[in-house]
């Protein structure tokens, strides 16, 4: 009887090994990837568009034999135009070129009572280099190069009683300068940046001669000059391809 039970029980035990060594392998556990945060890149081509404030100040002197004369004309107006650039990035370090031409509304006139003339810078285009420090998806940078510029200056020599000009001096041109600033970028999106930037211009000095309207109405040794600077705070807005 009690090799009966024994043998019993050792054919249940080994049934049991058989049937555990016939159970397929438990399968690994994979661990989850690690999958880094997006960095914001400032590398490619960008178009966008711009718009802001503009302060021009306009300077004429008159020279003559007989001493000088000076009027400075300072108008505010706005500022709207288009901008396209290209940025490379080393790692924080960020530097690029940019183009831009914008409309400005500066023209002023002025009546006899003040002083008869208009001056007016009518466009504004620039083509600069851009270098800053990227913090992330925020760039703060400097920005500089080549301004040019239309401007449309009268300032009169003699008048008529009617308030006319029968000569003056007359700039009407376009003019090449230089411009500097600095600005903060931001970028809110794969795509999209979003900027707020000063800017100063200055179209240099010009000396013009006097122009007749009417006979003999210069005079020998008169010149004039004319000085036109500009002041630009500016917010736009950039598609970054």
């Amino acid at each position: 009887m009690k090799k009966f039970l024994l043998a019993t029980v050792s054919i249940v035990a080994l049934s049991s090994v058989v049937r555990a060594a016939d159970l397929p392998a438990a399968m690994p556990t994979k661990e989850r990837m690690y999958v880094p945060a997006p960095v914001a890149t400032w590398d490619g081509a960008y178009i966008g568009v711009q718009g802001g404030v503009v302060r021009r100040e306009t300077s004429f002197f008159e020279f003559s034999p007989f001493g000088n004369f000076s009027f400075d004309d300072r108008k505010t107006g706005g500022i709207a135009g288009a901008l396209l650039g290209y940025n490379w990035q080393h790692g924080g370090f960020v530097y690029g070129l940019e183009g831009d031409w914008s409309w400005t509304g500066t023209k002023a006139d002025h009546n006899p009572s003040d002083f008869i003339g208009s001056f007016d810078t009518k466009w504004l285009a620039t083509i600069r280099g851009r270098a800053g420090l990227a913090l992330d998806s925020t760039l703060l940078y400097l920005t500089g190069g080549a301004a040019f510029g239309r401007v449309d200056n009268a300032a009169p020599f003699t008048v008529s009683f009617g308030g006319t000009f029968l000569s003056g001096f007359f700039q009407n041109q376009t003019k090449t300068g230089w411009t500097v600033g600095a600005g903060v970028e931001h970028m809110f999106g794969p795509h999209w940046t979003a900027r707020a930037e000063f800017r100063y211009v200055d179209l240099g000095k010009t000396s013009v001669n006097c122009t007749e309207l009417a006979p003999a109405s210069c005079q020998t040794g008169y010149r004039g000059e004319f000085s036109n600077k500009l002041m630009l705070g500016l917010v736009g807005l950039a598609y970054k391809f």
